[in-house]
């Protein structure tokens, strides 16, 4: 045989066998990056509705706080029968002037609900 140069068929099935499983990994990569993105614009939504809400109470008069049941409500934190996140509020009194208000926002494939608290003074009579 000549001394040829170039490619054997096993050296081309070996490149594109490498070429195959480079470009698999990729994709499998870009799946889970995207999982999580939609993980995070969840988690972020549902901080921005607790703190909405967390505001809300806050500039409210004390004497007048109640815990609210769990509602369905939509990206905006508005009521919504169909809104994908679950908002709740929980008062409760820690000292006869301490109260501990609590918001939980639960959403989609979540790992966990995002919950805030803040502690309001309230006068006593």
């Amino acid at each position: 045989m000549k001394n040829e140069r170039g490619f054997t068929l096993i050296s081309v099935l070996l490149a594109v066998g490498m070429l195959t499983i480079g470009l698999l990994a990729l994709a499998r990569t870009q799946a889970v990056l995207q999982y999580s993105e939609n993980g995070v614009s969840n988690k972020a939504v549902a901080l921005a509705i607790a703190t909405d809400r967390l505001e809300q109470l806050r500039g409210s008069d004390p004497t007048t706080l109640a815990s609210e049941p769990a509602a369905s409500v939509d990206a905006s934190g508005n009521p919504s029968a169909s809104g994908p996140y679950q908002r709740s509020v929980t008062v409760t009194l820690d000292q006869a002037n301490l109260l501990r208000l609590t918001v939980t926002v639960t959403y989609p494939r979540m790992t966990a609900p995002v919950k805030l608290e803040a502690l309001i003074y309230r006068r006593t009579p």
